[in-house]
């Protein structure tokens, strides 16, 4: 019977007509073209544009802005609206494409661009069609930009999101709830574009009021890296998803350089927290993954945490995770890998180990590369317990106070300056790091979690910080809160004491007596100045 209705359909319409009709409501796909956003519909037949016209020409031409009704001529055209119904009325009428036709042939003539040869003005509709782009014939209700509220789309580089995305979620919860299907796969980072790539669909960023459209090759990152994965959870790529739908007009402000390169956040600890946040794989020694960077870069681990050269850190995470900017690798000069290797080789060679043959200096650029810090890292109180935070220096969610930032860029601030340099706070992040891993392998499981008071006697007897139980039972009052020191209170109590073991020692060094004599008086020292 439904086969007998299409044929009757078949011969009531024209061939064109019968196919349209019968094909609108399941083959309808987003409106992906960024000079089409905006014209009160959001999804066609067409995305890729209709046979015959070239898209990126058409592009070039409505973003002359050579009439104001450019982009409802061109686009109604070439990137039609999806309608199972007659769509005489959602063509552009033929009066306003001789206008537009008029006013934009010598812009056109300048920029050396021709008026499509199939689009005759003569062939559209007269009336029950599109009057301008101020007057659809379906009106768009007005939008604006909004804050971001799906949480997996919160800690993008864009905070502002519009609706409806091309999915056509009118809200961001329904959105939220259509995305949660990808979280497992997210969380197992298949694909570090995986995120920013739906991201881009779910929560489009919101740009003068109208949604960047997602980037094709982000989309084929992303699902060249999880596709097998979600195969085999019995879970396809969603056709509505299909990265043939989207274009690469936009790549660039997604991080896709021009050879195919995509920026990604940084997942490798020691080289979080730098002047820059984004990399490229693969990377200079051909690591195709920061996993497998991370590995072959331990090596050098305990090397940077000496700094033997302020320059230690940054190079090798330049070399292992390098800078991207755009989707382009930023390489290290090759006077940025002398003066790295000047100040460490001599350490190296103490431990018996000589420079790595892969990091040759003379195999590094002297022009167009990086020859420094661009950014110098200068931090201030509220600037390190940013730092920490950005870091991931927190604990089940739990993160440190800017009262404990506060001791902590006093425990660092050799100088006394006030801030911290770039030496001064990779020190501070090993110290906190170091002092994080005491806490996480020593607190209760409570709620909110604690170390309990033998254990931070413990922990301290480990650290040689020497305490009558008058003076540390002050300490305790102090800093417990319901049986337990949590782990804010935990940093800020080791490291007020470490500032007053420091602060001692550096008087010490001028008193005329013994060891026994210093021990006495270091444990007075403490108790006169806690108590």
């Amino acid at each position: 019977m439904k086969n007998l209705v299409l044929v009757v359909l078949g011969l009531l319409l024209s061939p064109q007509q019968a196919h349209s009709r019968i094909d609108d409501t399941t083959s309808c796909k987003p409106v992906t073209a960024r000079f089409c956003q905006g014209l009160g519909y959001t999804t066609t037949l067409h995305p890729n544009g209709v046979l015959g016209y070239n898209l990126q020409q058409i592009g070039q031409m409505v973003e002359t802005a050579c009439s104001p009704n450019i982009a409802t001529v061109m686009c109604r055209v070439v990137v039609p609206e999806c309608s199972s119904e007659d769509d005489s009325r959602l063509k552009p009428c033929r009066a306003l494409c001789e206008k537009v036709k008029s006013d934009c042939d010598s812009a056109f003539k300048a920029k050396r661009l021709y008026w499509p040869m199939r689009l005759r003005c003569e062939a559209l509709p007269e009336s029950n069609c599109v009057q301008s782009q101020y007057n659809p014939v379906t009106e768009a209700p007005p939008v604006t930009c909004e804050p971001i509220s799906v949480p997996l789309c919160k800690d993008l580089p864009y905070s502002e999101t519009i609706m409806p995305n091309i999915l056509g979620h009118k809200t961001q919860d329904d959105a939220g709830l259509s995305i949660q299907q990808f979280v497992s796969f997210v969380k197992v980072e298949c694909s570090p574009h995986l995120k920013p790539f739906l991201c881009s669909v779910y929560t489009p960023e919101c740009v003068s009021g109208k949604p960047r459209p997602p980037c094709r090759t982000l989309c084929e990152q992303a699902r060249s890296g999880c596709e097998s994965l979600m195969n085999k959870s019995g879970f396809p790529w969603p056709e509505s998803l299909r990265c043939e739908a989207f274009t690469t007009e936009s790549c660039e402000h997604y991080g896709v350089g021009s050879s195919g390169g995509i920026c990604e956040p940084i997942t490798i600890p020691m080289c979080q927290g730098l002047s820059y946040n984004q990399t490229v794989t693969p990377n200079l020694l051909g690591h195709t993954s920061q996993r497998e960077a991370v590995v072959k870069m331990s090596f050098f681990n305990s090397i940077v945490r000496t700094v033997c050269s302020v320059d230690i850190r940054l190079f090798v995470c330049m070399v292992y995770a390098p800078q991207c900017v755009a989707g382009e690798m930023q390489r290290p000069c090759r006077s940025f890998c002398e003066r790295a290797k000047q100040g460490c080789e001599g350490l190296m060679a103490s431990f018996g180990v000589s420079w790595p043959h892969e990091l040759q200096c003379n195999s590094f650029p002297e022009v167009m590369c990086i020859s420094e810090d661009p950014t110098p890292e200068v931090l201030n109180a509220e600037g390190v317990l940013a730092k920490l935070n950005a870091g991931g220096y927190s604990v089940r969610g739990k993160s440190l106070s800017l009262k404990t930032a506060r001791l902590l860029l006093t425990l660092m601030d050799v100088d006394k300056s006030g801030d911290l340099n770039a030496v001064e706070v990779f020190k501070l992040e090993h110290y906190v790091a170091i002092a994080r891993r005491e806490y996480v392998e020593s607190y209760q499981m409570m709620n909110p979690p604690a170390v309990t008071q033998t254990q931070m006697k413990k922990i301290l007897s480990a650290r040689e910080f020497d305490l009558d139980e008058g003076t540390f039972r002050t300490l305790w009052i102090e800093y417990q809160s319901k049986g337990g020191i949590d782990y804010d209170e935990f940093i800020a109590l080791l490291t007020k004491l470490q500032i007053l073991r420091d602060r001692f020692q550096a008087h010490q060094l001028s008193l005329p007596c013994d060891c026994q004599v210093a021990s006495f008086s270091f444990k007075q020292f403490m108790k006169s100045a806690i108590i």
